[in-house]
């Protein structure tokens, strides 16, 4: 029987407490301010691979699946990929429609039903090449080094978790939802975005994911495709790509962008969620066989964090 990813309801209490916290300290004021802070700064410019090996001190207190170093599980990720979806070019043939069970895919509006009943190599067809995929993989976690006293030691509510809107109603689709830790939260009462506003112009919830995006994409002239930024920034908002046999939320905020790039979180959630196991690789040869690509998306591998 395949083991059901993502089970809260034998969470511990290490994990329902960061929840608790995140729910309750997530606002408008500590988001932005988090985000003006960590966009200006610059902490320090090294490889990323020194990045990359600070997660092996490192774990997610917000994970119900596993407790293994943030390392393990970027290398999972990244070899997943390739494995199911790069390998005889999988990706390029894949159905839409695959990612969906039928009961979200009723959720979605005929007008993206439409569009998705195609493949995803006619769909994305300005992406000239997928090499960057596994690195993605590899990398979509590196903001949890905001654990590390270099940079700032952030509590876990501050980093981990999954994501949401900040200034919107939460979705009950949430993990814990039902015991109202967000009850006192004001800024996530009432809803103050415009509908179909997009995703990239709502404020989310700060951690790792805002985080590891911004280092991508304005800090630095990486050369990852835009689907890459917006794949990092949104890997953890599963109450819009995987709600856990839920409603679909938060689509009345969805532009037509963030309808486009749907599938592509769907496929890396797959990799994502379910390469998780107690499996662990030999970390040297993950470097021996990505560090060559990661050159090509970053100049010298060095990035300004």
């Amino acid at each position: 029987m395949k083991k059901q990813f993502r089970n809260y309801q034998e969470s511990n209490k290490t994990i329902c407490n960061t929840y608790q916290k995140m729910l309750q300290f997530q606002n408008k004021k500590y988001a932005s301010k988090m985000k003006k802070y960590y966009s200006k700064n610059i902490f320090i410019k090294c490889n990323i691979w020194d990045m990359i090996e600070k997660l092996e001190d490192i774990s997610d207190e917000s994970d119900p699946d596993i407790e293994l170093p943030q390392i393990i599980h970027a290398s999972q990720t990244a070899l997943s990929i390739e494995s199911n979806f790069m390998n005889n070019n999988i990706i390029l043939n894949m159905s839409i429609k695959s990612l969906f069970d039928d009961f979200h895919w009723n959720q979605i509006p005929k007008k993206y039903q439409k569009i998705y009943n195609t493949d995803l190599l006619s769909f994305y067809h300005k992406i000239k090449g997928w090499s960057w995929f596994p690195i993605i993989g590899l990398i979509h976690d590196l903001g949890k080094i905001l654990l590390s006293k270099d940079f700032g030691g952030l509590p876990q509510w501050s980093v981990v978790g999954d994501t949401f809107p900040i200034g919107e109603k939460l979705a009950d689709n949430y993990p814990f939802y039902d015991l109202n830790y967000h009850k006192n939260n004001k800024d996530l009462s009432e809803n103050t975005y415009q509908e179909k506003c997009g995703f990239e112009n709502v404020l989310f919830s700060w951690g790792h994911d805002e985080y590891l995006a911004n280092v991508l994409q304005n800090k630095n002239n990486t050369k990852f495709p835009e689907e890459a930024f917006y794949i990092i920034r949104f890997h953890s908002f599963y109450s819009w790509h995987s709600p856990r046999n839920e409603k679909i939320g938060y689509q009345y905020l969805a532009s037509e962008k963030d309808w486009y790039m749907l599938p592509l979180l769907k496929v890396f959630q797959k990799s994502d969620l379910y390469s998780k196991s107690e499996n662990i690789q030999n970390i040297e040869s993950i470097k021996i066989k990505y560090e060559r690509i990661i050159n090509k998306f970053i100049e010298k591998g060095e990035l300004q964090f």
